[in-house]
């Protein structure tokens, strides 16, 4: 049996996707800000890890765990606050900013949507 399309994918679930591919990479180079070298490296690795852990128990689509909104949703929101925090002490306080808060908006128009 072929793999099925999901019916409910839109351009916001794109964006969501990328918000989260953005916030790994934005971890990554706040550790390298945080500590120089090959240190700086794998504190962002780490960062970047515990990040996947926390999204996978608790806001991935396919987690038993799945938090409901709007518990989740504040749940995220704290996390691209600490995200936005990390980058800020590694020298990208911009990158957070802008990274908070275009990703506070892109989930909470998806909670909304999904309300």
């Amino acid at each position: 049996m072929p793999p099925q399309k999901p019916d409910d994918v839109g351009i916001l679930d794109a964006v969501a996707f990328f918000v989260e591919v953005a916030m790994l990479v934005l971890l990554l180079f706040a550790g390298h800000g945080l500590a120089g070298g090959w240190r700086g490296w794998a504190l962002g690795a780490f960062l970047a890890f515990v990040a996947i852990g926390i999204w996978a128990q608790w806001m991935a689509p396919n987690s038993m765990r799945r938090l409901d909104n709007p518990t989740r949703l504040v749940v995220q929101i704290m996390l691209f606050l600490t995200v936005a925090l990390y980058a800020a002490a590694g020298g990208l306080a911009w990158w957070g900013v802008g990274f908070a808060a275009v990703a506070i908006a892109v989930f909470a128009a998806l909670a909304r949507d999904t309300a």
